[in-house]
């Protein structure tokens, strides 16, 4: 009868060995392919983050000015309002526009946009006062208050261009050539608020509803996000609300027409001054830069200067502490350089995956503007 032999030591070992090789073989090919994926999941995720901004971005542009730009000559007046004892509204720092630009420090820091429009669903057309408002006036003279009631919010304009702008609460709107404002609600009270020497017969009243648009986006450094704030009329001033993810950079400019008019010829990170100035912007220029949620093991990204191509168009005022170093790319294009190093601790920007996204906006309100 034949012996039946066992496996020896050696030829143990030896298989063992061979299956380690093959696990390990097949270990290196599945983490291979799982990277591969959270790449393309993750630059997936940075294409949504960022059409998803610019497609709010833009919306919210493009509906800026409505119910504002119909009296152009109060485009760039200074802003006054205060709510609960606490002003909301600097006339050092706010102005009326479609779209304000606040310009970021720095090449990388991020630009703020606030866009501001009536909230009036079906008109909102200029109210001319009949008689003079004193400063502690509460009552509005109004040739006609149509479609003005209780718990709107108007803002009052002086005739000529330039001046201070006052926003206040509707309390009554009786009879129909008064408007009375609020003095003991959480808005401003009656005296002090509006300018020393009140409004003149001839100024304007701009019905913004009871939920006007006035909204900033920027982005958050803490958790790099796209965030909007709002004014609201039963608090004032909201806090802010984180609306898109992996949003590490925005940057705008003002676009802005020869004073002839026409189409737009220079892109401008000059902030406007005055009534005529902001009568040239027609458009805003925007750029969006996303980045990918996956954190990378290896660097992936070898330069933190991305190129922001503006086309032939003049720019105004851009200098490196805006927005980067400024060049001529593609024989005749405006280019200057966007910075996304600041986008966490130092060189943690290597190991991300980056996209950008650039429009323009026109401000149709302004641009339909007779």
């Amino acid at each position: 009868m034949k012996r039946t032999h066992g496996f020896t030591l050696i030829e143990l070992m030896v298989g063992v060995a061979l299956g380690l090789l093959a696990t390990l073989v097949i270990a290196q090919v599945f983490l291979q392919s799982e990277g591969n994926k959270r790449a393309a999941t993750s630059g997936s995720d940075a294409q949504v983050a960022g059409a998803a901004t610019l497609f709010t971005l833009q919306r919210d542009i493009q509906a800026a000015g409505y119910g504002l730009t119909s009296w152009p000559d109060g485009l760039g007046c200074s802003l006054s309002a205060s709510y609960g004892g606490t002003v909301i509204l600097n006339p050092a720092t706010d102005v009326l526009a479609p779209v304000v630009i606040g310009f970021g420090a720095t090449a990388s820091a991020s630009d703020t946009i606030t866009v501001m429009a009536s909230g009036k669903a079906g008109y909102s057309v200029p109210i001319k006062v009949a008689s003079p408002h004193g400063q502690t006036d509460g009552q509005f003279a109004v040739a006609s208050n149509l479609g003005v009631v209780v718990n709107d919010l108007i803002l009052a304009m002086p005739a000529a261009a330039g001046g201070a702008c006052t926003l206040f609460l509707v309390s009554s709107v009786t009879p129909t050539t008064s408007i009375t404002h609020a003095t003991d609600s959480g808005w401003n009270a009656s005296t002090g608020i509006f300018p020393s020497g009140g409004y003149a017969a001839g100024s304007m009243l701009l019905d913004l509803g009871a939920n006007p648009v006035r909204r900033r986006y920027s982005v958050n450094t803490d958790n790099w996000t796209l965030q909007a704030q709002e004014l609201l009329t039963a608090t004032g001033i909201g806090a802010a609300q984180e609306v898109f993810p992996q949003v590490v950079l925005l940057k705008a400019l003002y676009g802005k027409t020869a004073p002839t008019g026409g189409a737009v010829v220079t892109y401008s990170a000059t902030p406007p001054v005055t009534n005529a100035d902001w009568r040239l912007v027609q458009a805003i220029r925007l750029v969006i830069v996303a980045r990918s949620a996956q954190y990378e093991r290896e660097e992936v990204t070898s330069s933190s200067q991305l190129i922001w191509d503006l086309g032939p168009l003049t720019l105004e005022g851009v200098s490196d502490d805006k927005l980067g170093e400024q060049s001529t790319c593609n024989t005749t294009n405006q280019c200057v350089t966007l910075d996304v190093s600041a986008s966490g601790p130092a060189n943690e920007w290597r190991h991300y995956r980056y996209k950008i996204f650039d429009t323009v906006v026109a401000l149709r309100n302004v641009m339909w503007n007779p």
